[in-house]
């Protein structure tokens, strides 16, 4: 009886595991830490962002080393979507605990669209294993990610940032919905809130 059970238990399973889609299944396998995913997902961002959405989400280490485990990073930053009684934007660094480490008020960031944090469902972990595996770098290690949803197709994008020559970093696109790729712009590796602003543009 017991036998049967299990069997019928896996059988199960498997069923599940054949009907999910192939990218999802495929984050399941690969990441059995989605810390980084479910923060981002569940957090209450509203109290940091003023708003009930963001343009930017960021994550990378509070160290400033490159990780090959996005679940590493323990360092964040938003720009919110709205803010009440300004045409400009916020952006706010946080801690894990939703700590507010310091914002400032930028000049509009353009080039996005807002999101709700809570739409973040694919693991980011995931995406960057996808794009070591698209660009044949299986020992690369990222620097930062940021997510935003882009305004022309309104689909959600992880944007890796992986170093390269000179102390820069080349941007890696990748799209959850389709599973589709893009090369970003070089740039600098980390976010911080003086560097931020100094472009009126967001990203693609």
């Amino acid at each position: 009886m017991r036998k049967a059970l299990v069997f019928g238990v896996f059988g199960v399973f498997a069923v599940l595991l054949a009907t999910v889609s192939p990218a999802r299944a495929q984050a399941e396998v690969l990441l059995p830490y989605p810390a980084l995913t479910i923060f981002f997902r569940t957090a209450n961002l509203e109290p940091l962002s003023q708003s009930q959405f963001v343009l930017n989400l960021a994550a990378q280490s509070s160290t400033k080393e490159p990780q090959a485990n996005v679940n590493l990073f323990d360092d964040f930053y938003l720009i919110n979507g709205q803010w009440s009684g300004s045409p400009d934007n916020l952006i706010v660094h946080f801690n894990g605990s939703l700590q507010n480490l310091g914002q400032r008020v930028i000049p509009t960031w353009i080039g996005v669209a807002q999101f709700s944090n809570h739409a973040i469902t694919y693991d980011l972990q995931a995406g960057l294993q996808q794009v070591k595996a698209k660009y044949g770098m299986p020992s690369a290690r990222a620097t930062s990610v940021v997510v935003y949803r882009t305004i022309n197709t309104g689909q959600i994008v992880y944007d890796y940032r992986i170093p390269i020559a000179g102390g820069r970093c080349q941007e890696y696109l990748f799209i959850p919905d389709n599973g589709g790729f893009q090369l970003g712009m070089q740039g600098g590796c980390y976010i911080s809130l003086a560097a931020a602003g100094r472009s009126r543009a967001g990203h693609r």
